[in-house]
Formats: C-alpha cells, structure tokens, sequence
C-alpha cells in the first residue's frame, strides 16, 4: 500500500510517514520542486503515476491547490486527509471546542486555514479534515513547543508561562499514530486532536523541564487567561500525562 503525503519538509508529516511505514503502508513525499500543486494537469499525472490508496495533505499551499487535491482525489476515490488547526478558532471562543463551534479566526494563518477547511469540504464531501493542536517533540530545531520554550530561553532568558492558558496540545507520535487511526478506521467527516485535559502552559512547560532536565527559568503568570482545549468524542488520542509527570485535575 502507498499513501502520498505533502509537508514532508515540516514537523508533522516526517514523523506521520514513519508511522505509515511501521504500518505497512510506503509514504511517497510530494516534492513540489519536481511536481507542482498549482497546475491540475501535473498534480492529475503524478496521482495517477503513483495510484495511491491514500493521501494526506499535510502541507501549506494555496488554497486553490488544496482544494484541487481534494477533487481529485474525490474523482479517484483515494481517501483524503486534510490537517487543519485549533488556530481556526480566535481568542475569543472559549473551550471546550466541539467539531461544531465555528470557526472565527481572522488573522493570516487563521484565516488561510478556516478557507482551505470550506474549500475542501466543498470540494469533497468524502474528506476527513483533522484539526491539530500545539505539537510537543522531543527536541528543539522545529515548530514544536519545545522550539518555542528554548527559544524563549534563549531570546529572553526567562519563560512567562500563564497558570490560566489551556492549550490544545499533543505529542507529535501521538498525533501521527492518531491520524493513522483516523485515515484507516474512521469515516469522512470533522475530526479534532488535543491530548491536554486539564493542564495550564505553566504545568506543561514545568513538566517537560523536568522531563528533559533543561535548565528552564519559568515564571508564572496569570495572563493570557484563554481556554483553547478542543474536543471529540469521535477519536482518540493519547493525553499528554502519559509522558509528562502531570496530576489530573
């Protein structure tokens, strides 16, 4: 079996095609230096070159494009993945966040990802679009949580983590083997991915400190005071307790 997946040169999709891969299923990047995702003619040849059994869109691009892909994939009948983002949603919506709170980001990255969620869904009835939160790696060096804490260390000397902000967040393998679970055993749909219950940013920064002995100084604060935290009782996903030394709530 073979899955194409864009965004293969970001965070998420590297370590969802290792998945694939200790499933059985070969992952065949999209490289849009050789294949474009703007002219339908090369995205239609380089589908059927491959004649995946499924595909996942992980990737940035216009929205045109992802709604192309869509299509496409529609008319081929190959499963489509589209991951989208709890960014959809502004400061303004308080969680929980059910699959159907509505969408009312207005910034750029907001905006751009709400337009290829109508686009898609339009596009293709049959799509699964998963909205992901913040991702947690292991490490510095991409746009993940820790990056951000290290940065911050770094840039500032010091973390201002909120004990009132409760961000949707989740591992990146626990992302990855939830989609896999969400492309091959769940149907077409709106689908929503956070591994954090219960706990503050000051909690999680704490947690991973503690987790990889980094020499962070983090500061409580009591602002921003937002609840971010989705939910969705139509798929699981490993909370983030299982690998942070955190007490529920």
């Amino acid at each position: 079996m073979k899955a194409i997946i864009t965004g293969m040169n970001g965070t998420v999709a590297p370590v969802v095609a290792t998945t694939l891969e200790r499933h059985g299923i070969e992952p065949i990047a999209w490289d849009r230096s050789k294949v474009s995702i703007e002219k339908e003619s090369d995205m239609r040849a380089f589908i059927e070159s491959v004649r995946p059994d499924y595909f996942l869109h992980i990737g940035m691009g216009p929205v045109e494009s992802a709604a192309n892909l869509a299509r496409l994939c529609g008319e081929y009948d190959i499963p489509f993945l589209f991951t989208s983002t709890v960014s959809v949603f502004s400061d303004n919506v308080t969680g929980p966040i059910t699959p159907d709170t509505r969408p009312d980001a207005e910034d750029e990255y907001g905006s751009y990802k709400r337009a290829c969620e109508q686009a898609i869904a339009r596009a293709n009835p049959g799509a699964q679009i998963v909205r992901l939160g913040w991702q947690i790696g292991d490490r510095p060096g991409s746009n993940n949580m820790m990056d951000f804490f290290e940065k911050e260390m770094e840039q500032k000397g010091v973390i201002v983590a909120s004990t009132h902000w409760y961000p949707s967040c989740s591992f990146l393998q626990d992302t990855a083997d939830a989609l896999f679970d969400i492309l091959t055993k769940r149907g077409p749909g709106m689908y929503q991915l956070n591994g954090n219950t219960s706990h503050s940013l000051y909690d999680i920064a704490s947690a991973l400190a503690e987790r990889h002995d980094r020499p962070w100084r983090i500061e409580r604060a009591d602002e921003p005071k937002r609840d971010n935290r989705m939910v969705d009782t139509n798929c699981r996903i490993a909370p983030i307790t299982n690998r942070l030394a955190l007490h529920t709530k």
